[in-house]
Formats: C-alpha cells, sequence, structure tokens
C-alpha cells in the first residue's frame, strides 16, 4: 500500500488523521517522577526523548523552514518533507533500539507511527522529464496535483522495509508484558497509520460521484474501507472489556464516511447487529460502550434533516451575535475546528483569500472552535498568525448554551460546510481546491 507523506495530509484531512486514534492510557508514574527518575540514571535517554518529543507535533523542524517551504516547487516541498521526515524515522528507529526498557519507550513507539514520522521513499535520481513535471508549482487538491502526487517514482524497498520494522516492533510490544491499554493503543496507531496510507490512493482517484458512475463508486467505497471495517470488529471482540473501543471506533467511521457518507447508516446499523445480547462478549464493558454509541449515532443520523436550513444561534469571541437565519440569501462557510488540527490551522490563509475575493459578493465564513475557554488565548494567537478575519465561537465554552460539535457529532478534522443561499448544507468538505468552484457555484457566478 502506497503510504502517505505527512505534509500532504496535514493539509488535506486530517488532524481528522492526526487526532484519529488519540491517546487514552493513565501511566502509574508521574511524567514529572518519570523524568526525575530517568535523568538520574540515564541523561543521554533524557536527552534523546526530548528531542523526538519537541518534533512530533510540528510540520518543520524550525520556524524559517516553514517560511522558505511556501516558495518551495511540488517536487521540492517532497523532497523537504522527505528529509524531515527520515531524520524522524531515524531519531525514534535509534531510540527503540538503544533504550529498550525505558519507561518512555511506549511514547517512542507511537511516535513511530504519528502522521509528522511518515517518510515518502522518494528516489535519489528522478529522469529528467519527470523532474521537470514535478517541478512546476501546482495548486493543492486538483487533478495535476494527484496526477503529480502519483507520478512520484518510490523506493518500494525501503518503503517495505519501514514497513516490515515497523509491524516488527509493533508485533514485538504486543508480546510484551505492557498494560493491556497501550496494546490497544499501539494496535490503533498501526490501524491509523495504514488508514492514511490508504487515504493517499483514495483521494488521487478522479471519481464522479454524480450521473451514471454514482452507484459504480458507492459500491466501489463499500468495498474499498471493508478491510478497515473488519480490522476493528477484531479489535472489538480482543479488547471487548475496554470501554475506549466505542470512541476509537466512533473516530474511525467519523473519517471513513467523511469522503463516504453514504456508509454511515449501515455502518453502525452492523456494529449495533454485532454487539447485540446474543454475543458471547455482549456482558464486556467495551462491547457494551460500541453498542451504546452504534445506537446513539443512529438516533442522530435518523434525525437529520437535510432537506432543511441549518439552526445556529451564537455569540462569537469577539462579542458578535451570529444568528444563521440572518445570512438567508448568502453562502456561508462553517469552519469546525480545534486548536489541535494542524491541517485546519494550515488551511487558514487559502479560507482568508476566498473570503477576501467573495465576501463583497455574498460569501461568509464562521468558525466553530471544538474547545473550551481555557483555549482562548490559543485561538486568538491563531487567528492573528493566520490573519483569519472571519468570527469564531468556542463551541464548548462556559457561555455556549449548546456545542454543534457534539450536536451534528462532529469526531473528526478538519470538517467544512457549505451552506446555500437558503441555508441548507450542500457540501461536508468544501476545502482545498473544491472551495472556489463550489463558492462560484452556489453564489451563481458562473451563470
Amino acid at each position: 500500500m502506497v503510504k502517505m507523506n505527512f505534509k500532504i495530509y496535514t493539509t488535506i484531512l486530517l488532524v481528522q488523521i492526526m487526532f484519529l486514534f488519540i491517546s487514552c492510557s493513565d501511566d502509574k508514574i508521574s511524567h514529572k517522577e518519570n523524568q526525575s527518575v530517568i535523568t538520574a540514571i540515564n541523561p543521554q535517554a533524557e536527552k534523546d526523548f526530548k528531542q523526538i518529543d519537541s518534533l512530533k507535533s510540528h510540520f518543520c523542524d524550525y520556524p524559517e523552514e516553514c517560511e522558505r517551504y511556501e516558495a518551495f516547487t511540488f517536487l521540492e516541498k517532497r523532497r523537504f518533507e522527505e528529509r524531515v521526515s527520515k531524520n524522524r524515522v531515524r531519531l525514534a528507529q535509534n531510540f527503540l533500539e538503544a533504550y529498550p526498557d525505558d519507561p518512555r519507550y511506549f511514547e517512542v513507539l507511537k511516535f513511530f507511527f504519528h502522521l509528522n514520522f511518515e517518510p515518502r521513499f522518494l528516489v535519489e535520481k528522478i529522469p529528467d522529464s519527470l523532474a521537470v513535471f514535478l517541478s512546476k508549482k501546482t495548486q493543492y487538491g486538483t487533478d495535476e496535483y494527484f496526477k503529480k502526487l502519483r507520478s512520484l517514482p518510490i523506493d518500494k524497498d525501503a518503503q517495505d522495509d519501514w514497513l516490515d520494522k515497523s509491524y516488527e516492533l509493533a508485533s514485538k510490544f504486543l508480546q510484551s508484558e505492557a498494560p493491556i491499554e497501550k496494546k490497544l493503543e499501539i494496535e490503533i496507531a498501526v490501524l491509523g497509520r495504514d488508514f492514511r496510507g490508504a487515504l493517499v490512493l483514495y483521494n488521487s482517484l478522479n471519481k464522479q460521484k454524480k450521473g451514471m458512475e454514482t452507484v459504480f463508486w458507492m459500491q466501489f467505497d463499500k468495498h474499498y474501507w471493508e478491510p478497515f471495517r473488519l480490522r476493528m470488529i477484531d479489535l472489538i471482540e480482543k479488547y471487548s472489556d475496554l470501554e475506549i473501543m466505542a470512541t476509537y471506533l466512533e473516530q474511525l467511521i467519523a473519517l471513513i464516511t467523511k469522503f463516504s457518507p453514504h456508509l454511515a447508516e449501515p455502518y453502525w446499523e452492523g456494529f449495533l447487529q454485532i454487539t447485540d445480547v446474543n454475543h458471547s462478549f455482549s456482558n464486556n464493558k467495551g462491547f457494551r460502550a460500541v453498542h451504546e454509541k452504534a445506537k446513539a449515532n443512529l438516533k442522530v443520523l435518523k434525525n437529520i434533516d437535510d432537506s432543511k436550513p441549518l439552526k445556529m444561534t451564537f455569540t462569537t469571541i469577539d462579542g458578535t451575535k451570529v444568528n444563521l437565519a440572518d445570512m438567508r440569501g448568502k453562502v456561508v462557510l462553517i469552519d469546525f475546528w480545534t486548536i489541535r488540527c494542524a491541517p485546519c490551522i494550515k488551511e487558514m490563509p487559502h479560507v482568508q483569500t476566498m473570503y477576501d475575493k467573495y465576501r463583497n459578493k455574498g460569501f461568509e465564513v464562521i468558525g466553530l472552535v471544538g474547545d473550551d475557554d481555557t483555549a482562548k488565548q490559543q485561538v486568538l494567537k491563531i487567528i492573528k498568525r493566520q490573519n483569519a478575519t472571519w468570527p469564531q465561537y468556542l463551541d464548548k465554552g462556559e457561555d455556549a448554551v449548546v456545542s454543534y460539535h457534539s450536536l451534528y457529532n462532529i469526531k473528526s478534522y478538519p470538517t467544512v460546510w457549505l451552506l446555500n443561499k437558503d441555508g441548507i448544507v450542500v457540501d461536508r468538505n468544501a476545502r482545498g481546491g473544491r472551495l472556489e468552484p463550489l463558492i462560484r457555484k452556489y453564489l451563481e457566478l458562473d451563470n
């Protein structure tokens, strides 16, 4: 399976992908206590861990690198990403080999499967004719962009070696005496990594979801995502007594149905049946949690009416009162995001460009931040740095009468909805190269 490099899908998902399968275990020793013990025993391990830990949430190793990145050609960006990610993989693998008994081994192993530790394994020598094609600047999300992505020559042997090593490390950990909760986290990390690889291929397809091929692509989606559904069934049975399985399942289904929404109801129906009272694991806590989660999601799905205008009323961070009913006659973009979503933040300048270009023609943007009041200052810093001038709402703040993230079951990021002039949701993935054509379509500028 072709693997995803971390930059491409820090601009596509994502952290719908970065936040797929978050860490949920509680260590018996506090982090502070851990650090004091480790420092006394092995200062070099402490130094090496801090270096790795500082890299996992950043695209660039240094701020000036990110500034240069925007001026790179398509091929230069891929080369840059390759260098950074390979260095991170090397650091993580060296730590795992050098300190097998270190209490932070588990954390570094999770880094090894992290989005920002994934090389593409480009070959060193690229034919001149292909290099010319790849060296032109290309807008993200266009057909040409994905054509170039498919054309990148990959060192398959190096990629297979990396995959084999990752499965070997995961298998070794699963056979250890580690707590079952941590074993589950590693299995989920491997599943998430493989999902990202599959998503690269899926997004490179030229899918025609309307017209004669609609049924074909619906069937294709069903078969394409089936291995991940089956793997999740295995994990639910294997870890049937861990309630967190319900959350992991919900995150996976949210990601799959972001691209294949027609699968949401049959998926939840299937998991409801799998975990019914007649199953041998039906009394286990994890099984019961999955069953209840399936019932709750099906209830929401059956009550959503996309034929009616969306209703939202709230007060933004700067005190602006917003009521979608007052925006009838305009095309409105609703950006569900969180301060932990790197792809959401990365796309803000592009959205601002569209906002500046079409605002006077009837285009509006609203940001719904899935965080509470403790994130307010961080939100303000982010929107200032990204020059995002549209109104923002702390969707889980103390003053929030309703959390729209919870109401509409937003479980993956980025999630971006577009409303037509009647206030009806007409697209649930309005971002990247798709955004401007959608804006023009619903503003009726091309008629």
